[in-house]
């Protein structure tokens, strides 16, 4: 066994894994120590590789898919005879009917997002611009679809409000999305994006919701791009339906 170190959520579907990765158990070294999962920072790609392959061994992923994110809404449906294709295209979540997929995410202060209904998973890069344009609900039709609705969400680590500053700007788009979600203290604006999407999924219809409440700007076991001023790694939330029940 490696030394990865993991969060993982505890009420999802039987079946069915979800987890979030730390930064600890990998290859890299420096600012992007030591589990790196993404090709496209600054640190050799080849490293990357090495931690993502590494990750695949330790959880028996025969299959990982996650995309070249870039704050959209766009959600890809995955099957095994597409998933090469999919692979880092530009987009912000996947949805898969098949077992043995699994979906990455890549966070590093933005939210995973998790959801799995009877039939299918979906796996969602949540920051302020993907749930500002509804990244959930383009989700949730892929579920609907399909004849499917989420029994389960996962919300994963990210930013607190007390560590999200923004402008008025941001402040005024998402106070009309969701009040509760702006915190005013001395002058200064803060956003809660966890609550935006907790919101989100509840207006859904969706009952069944788990937080992984670490903040990545203060735990330091996690990658943050905000506390690291930009010069970071980052971690992956993965979510699959096992064929086989381990």
């Amino acid at each position: 066994m490696s030394n990865i170190i993991i969060n993982s959520y505890k009420t999802v579907p039987e079946g069915v894994d979800c987890f979030v990765t730390t930064r600890h158990g990998g290859y890299s070294r420096g600012d992007y120590g030591n589990f790196n999962l993404a090709v496209s920072t600054a640190e050799d790609h080849r490293v990357a590789m090495k931690n993502i392959e590494l990750l695949k061994n330790e959880f028996h992923l025969s299959k990982l898919v996650n995309l070249n994110q870039v704050h959209g809404n766009m959600v890809y449906e995955v099957t095994s005879d597409n998933y090469t294709d999919i692979m880092y295209r530009e987009g912000d979540g996947l949805f898969t009917l098949e077992s043995d997929i699994a979906l990455g995410v890549l966070t590093a202060d933005c939210y995973n997002v998790f959801l799995a209904g009877k039939k299918a998973v979906a796996a969602l890069h949540c920051g302020h611009k993907s749930v500002s344009s509804d990244i959930m609900g383009e989700a949730i039709k892929l579920f609907v679809k399909h004849g499917d609705f989420p029994v389960f969400a996962g919300i994963g680590p990210g930013i607190s409000c007390a560590n999200y500053e923004i402008g008025p700007e941001l402040a005024d788009t998402f106070g009309k999305i969701c009040h509760d979600s702006i915190v005013v203290k001395d002058g200064k604006l803060y956003l809660s994006l966890r609550t935006v999407i907790e919101q989100n999924l509840t207006n859904a219809g969706i009952r069944h919701i788990e937080h992984l409440r670490n903040c990545t700007f203060e735990d330091e076991s996690l990658y943050s791009h905000r506390r690291d001023k930009g010069v970071t790694g980052r971690m992956m939330g993965v979510i699959v339906r096992r064929s086989d029940v381990r």
